[in-house]
């Protein structure tokens, strides 16, 4: 697996855990390569920034990155760390 990171902190969370509607920055991606490179080309990355616009279900979570929308599967979503921002 492929591990892109920026610097921990205390206030990290996984993305199937955080609030909705919140502003987010991604600060982990375990991933493996094929999977982390898709989410890539979609604006998914390290140190950007989101907001989880709807929530699926069975765990799926649906955010807006840089005005467009892009779906994350449940298992994905736990293995992507975010931090909340103020």
């Amino acid at each position: 697996m492929a591990v892109v990171s920026l610097k921990r902190n205390e206030e990290e969370m996984l993305l199937s855990a955080s609030p909705s509607r919140v502003s987010l920055r991604l600060t982990k991606v375990d991933l493996p390569e094929k999977h982390q490179l898709r989410l890539q080309e979609l604006g998914l990355r390290p140190g950007k920034e989101a907001s989880i616009a709807l929530r699926g279900a069975f765990g799926g979570v649906v955010l807006n990155v840089a005005g467009s929308r892009v779906a994350v599967d449940h298992r994905s979503a736990r293995h992507i760390e975010v931090e909340v921002l103020a």
